[in-house]
């Protein structure tokens, strides 16, 4: 059984996802697997993803019609057999010694979650890089240090898998956009702490040709809408929790970043 299994739903990104899967074998820890989900892509993923299996039998590749990302991330979670599971987009990459760090930190502090800063490449999403290993186990706490009211990518997160199957986690796939924002954020509240891991990061890439970004006017104005959905499930998730007053500041701050 592989300590750690990564997600990767796979859509539409053959010109990243040679990146992404190298990623994954540049790791300084070998003891993983990839969980690569073919979400039904039109373009030459799908041989990408068999060609790399037929290489290494740590990608394990699933063929399957288009069903969102959400599915795909759920079918995920069924088929991991690690101890722990990362999910990682298709058209990002990590550091090389990405998972050994975050295993290691989970471990030292039996944590259900750890979290990794992220670099991003473009203005709409902000980078956030962790100095220190910060320790939360108060709701106020996991939120102030993971910025989980503002950036809630479910990218950034390693969770141990008992976690996630103890407490029915999954993916609402009646969205297609924010569907992370509503796991992750009902993760935090019932994880037992959430620690920031420093010196390693996520590398989030906007890719505009992305099944989230590249559809017409219709599908747009779905996304624009369930950003709204997100966007008030924080300030209800920030109410709830009685701490609207770290929520107003992550906003406030959001924009100075």
């Amino acid at each position: 059984m592989p300590v750690v299994s990564v997600v990767v739903p796979v859509y539409k990104v053959e010109k990243y996802l040679k990146r992404c899967l190298d990623c994954l074998l540049n790791q300084t820890f070998d003891d993983w697997q990839a969980i690569c989900i073919d979400d039904g892509s039109p373009d030459k993923s799908p041989a990408i993803l068999d060609e790399y299996a037929a290489r290494d039998n740590r990608f394990v590749v699933i063929h399957k019609q288009n069903a969102g990302v959400s599915a795909a991330r759920n079918d995920g979670i069924k088929l991991a057999t690690g101890k722990f599971i990362q999910f990682l987009d298709a058209d990002d990459w990590v550091d090389s010694g990405y998972l050994e760090q975050m295993v290691a930190i989970a471990e030292k502090y039996q944590s259900d979650m750890v979290v990794s800063g992220f670099v991003s490449d473009n203005k709409y999403t902000k980078t956030i890089v962790y100095q220190k290993e910060r320790v939360g186990r108060t709701i106020w706490e996991k939120l102030r240090h993971s910025f989980a009211l503002t950036d809630s990518y479910v990218w950034r997160y390693l969770f141990r898998a008992d976690f996630i199957r103890k407490n029915n986690l999954e993916f609402n796939t009646g969205l297609i956009a924010q569907e992370d924002t509503l796991f992750v954020l009902d993760a935090i509240a019932i994880a037992n702490m959430v620690v920031t891991v420093p010196g390693v990061n996520y590398h989030y890439m906007f890719n505009e040709n992305s099944a989230l970004n590249s559809r017409g006017a219709e599908h747009r104005a779905k996304v624009k809408m369930q950003y709204q959905i997100g966007k008030k499930y924080r300030r209800d998730f920030a109410k709830k929790y009685g701490v609207m007053g770290l929520w107003r500041f992550r906003k406030i701050l959001n924009l100075f970043r």
